[in-house]
């Protein structure tokens, strides 16, 4: 089989030095470079791969204009994270300012662990977890200072409130790194909506005496513990992926933490123990080490290792094994295969027919894209028109989307059951932990 230029993306980002040799595809066409990028900044990696290109002294056998358009991301990304940092620092502030009770999650806290430097990582909002009982304050907070409440869901806010925004009149312009894309404000209530995922775990619900303050610039922010963070990070991106949403760079990041901590042994005799008292979250997180195993080959230490032998449900090997590396080059979006593996993840029949009946058909409407950031007293006639346009087209394009995989899934779904079945009678026979 041919292999295409995201497939070849996919190999050179791995952190293996020998798992890729072969380099004359860097030096392809103009044209194939160009679906190259288009991949890459879909999944966050432009940065990722720009840094490994030039590391490997082959970037300078790139044609002419991709060097400039890798060369103008990275800058519009320094001048981006410089903005963030400082805006960061004032979002802390104003919670600080009120005695709202916060810890920040994920975002510019992730370095040096999940990504070095900060300016390789593209980010689009704040997350912060407050306590419940400060929520409706904090919420008022961002509103007084102008922020806005976007359309959600109960899929797209199941653990935060509605996404604040603060609307400056931004328009997108095909440019993921553009310094002037206001960065959103997340709310969470929770780390993990045991009930809409149908998977319970019980082992966040201390995050808060585990805490710990960074210093990060000019004040101490308070976060998650390394550990916590660590499991977070995992599970959230499990849950973006069994939703379809995955930002391929967030399963990188996993992989870079895994090849940074491969000698840090005693970390992992503390994290694995506390991840296996859950057998859910065991086989989440065995699952989502795996994925990123299999993308991008970090080394892994013998506690890892040992544990994804031990955790890792069989159904979800052969989940990573068969859609993996192919789910991947498009996130994970083109078709719903996720919904397969979730599936495998879960106990008892009737978790499985809940999910069926929830995932199978749309519940909503897509929510509209274009023109968010317009304040409506800016909305004239010609936008609105383009705006109803916009939607229709968005509509008939998420339409077909589900008609096709609707289709594909159903002919799927009878055999993957089949061989849910299967696996589980063959392990109940061997080893509790790989159901």
């Amino acid at each position: 089989m041919k292999l295409t230029i995201e497939s070849y993306i996919l190999d050179y980002l791995q952190f293996s030095e020998q798992a890729f040799v072969e380099t004359n595809w860097v030096s392809a066409k103009e044209a194939v470079w160009k679906s190259g990028l288009e991949f890459t900044d879909k999944a966050c990696l432009s940065l990722h791969l720009r840094d490994r290109l030039m590391r490997r002294n082959d970037f300078e056998r790139l044609p002419a204009p991709i060097q400039i358009e890798l060369e103008q991301r990275h800058s519009d990304n320094v001048r981006r994270t410089q903005v963030m940092e400082q805006e960061f620092v004032e979002l802390n502030r104003q919670l600080q300012g009120a005695d709202i009770r916060y810890l920040n999650l994920k975002g510019l806290l992730l370095a040096p662990d999940f990504v070095e430097p900060l300016e390789r990582r593209a980010q689009y909002d704040y997350d912060f977890l407050v306590k419940k009982e400060d929520l409706n304050r904090a919420y008022s907070l961002f509103l007084q200072r102008g922020y806005s409440a976007l359309h959600s869901t109960r899929e797209l806010a199941a653990d935060h409130l509605p996404t604040l925004i603060l609307k400056s009149g931004w328009k997108w312009k095909n440019n993921y790194y553009d310094p002037a894309i206001p960065r959103g404000v997340e709310l969470h209530f929770q780390l993990w909506d045991s009930d809409f995922e149908l998977l319970p775990i019980q082992i966040l619900d201390k995050v808060w005496e585990r805490s710990c303050s960074r210093t990060f610039g000019s004040i101490e922010a308070p976060t998650l513990g390394r550990e916590d963070t660590l499991l977070y990070v995992t599970l959230h991106v499990l849950r973006h992926l069994l939703r379809n949403d995955l930002r391929l760079s967030h399963v990188y990041e996993i992989a870079f933490f895994l090849q940074r901590t491969s000698d840090q042994e005693r970390f992992w005799e503390h994290f694995i123990p506390r991840v296996t008292q859950c057998s859910n979250a065991a086989k989440m997180v065995a699952t989502t080490f795996e994925l990123a195993r299999s993308l991008f080959r970090p080394t892994l230490s013998s506690p890892v290792g040992q544990f994804i032998e031990q955790y890792l449900p069989a159904m979800a090997a052969s989940w990573v094994r068969t859609y993996g590396r192919t789910g991947a080059i498009h996130c994970y979006r083109k078709n719903r295969n996720a919904l397969l593996l979730h599936l495998g993840l879960l106990n008892g029949n009737g978790q499985k027919w809940a999910l069926i009946r929830h995932r199978l058909l749309p519940r909503h409407l897509p929510l509209p894209t274009y023109g968010v950031q317009i304040p409506p007293e800016a909305q004239d006639l010609k936008f609105r028109v383009v705006k109803t346009a916009r939607y229709l087209g968005l509509l008939l394009q998420r339409g077909l989307f589900h008609i096709r995989s609707l289709s594909a899934l159903l002919l799927q779904l009878p055999v993957w059951l089949i061989q849910i079945r299967r696996h589980r009678k063959e392990a109940t026979t061997r080893d509790p932990h790989s159901v």
